[in-house]
């Protein structure tokens, strides 16, 4: 079976290794960029720090040092990717979402820091001040669209069976290249998965898809549940 992969190209060079272990042949798709952003930190004392993906960890902690704040993280790969950073995670919910970040929250008080994405959604911000707790977003990194020629991006969708998306980023990466009506028709016999409930959503309500999701938002389980597919 043959899918694209539609993540960063960073991201992809990872993910890729999963997938052809397993006998996939993978096709390449980058429909997002990233780049770093230029922050400035408020001279306060924060109690603590979430994280809501490794790009978070990775654009904050190799300019900022953390002191003794306690690090909540959104789930397994955030977690050793500020274990990497040699920090240790005070706190991880479950479940790999935002609203379980929040009640993580329920019963605590105290300023928090929230390094993000520019294009990043509001759901944990707005829960946590919802509790009255003092939070302090800061835009660390932003992910934009890659554009591609149309004739290319249709070759390589003609010669899929299957694609991947991890974000809703990805998905509107899509269509800024592509009429949503085109997508359409394209996608309309492959198989299309996704990482999350979120993107799952944004798929559903932008282009009418209903993608497949693992129950664990991991790439191993995408894999995972494209094998059973096949």
């Amino acid at each position: 079976m043959k899918i694209a992969l539609t993540r960063s190209q960073e991201d992809i060079q990872k993910d890729k290794v999963l997938f052809e272990r397993e006998g996939f042949e993978v096709f390449p798709l980058p429909l997002i960029e990233e780049e770093a952003l230029e922050f400035e930190i408020p001279s306060l004392c924060f109690d603590y720090v979430i994280f809501q993906s490794q790009k978070a960890v990775k654009y904050f902690l190799s300019k900022h040092k953390l002191k003794e704040e306690k690090i909540v993280v959104v789930g397994e790969k955030t977690k050793k990717a500020v274990e990497d950073f040699g920090y240790r995670v005070w706190a991880m919910p479950e479940s790999y979402y935002g609203k379980e970040i929040v009640k993580l929250f329920e019963n605590l008080q105290g300023r928090v820091l929230v390094p993000k994405s520019a294009v990043g959604r509001d759901e944990v911000i707005e829960g946590l001040k919802g509790l009255g707790l003092e939070v302090y977003a800061i835009d660390v990194y932003r992910v934009k669209e890659k554009l591609y020629d149309k004739d290319y991006l249709y070759d390589v969708l003609s010669k899929v069976d299957a694609l991947f998306f991890a974000s809703p980023s990805a998905v509107k990466g899509l269509i800024a290249n592509l009429q949503k009506q085109d997508i359409t028709r394209l996608l309309e016999k492959k198989k299309v998965l996704c990482i999350g409930k979120t993107t799952k959503d944004f798929l559903r309500k932008e282009l009418f898809i209903e993608a497949l999701m693992p129950e664990k938002p991991t790439i191993e389980e995408v894999v995972n549940l494209l094998k059973k597919l096949v």
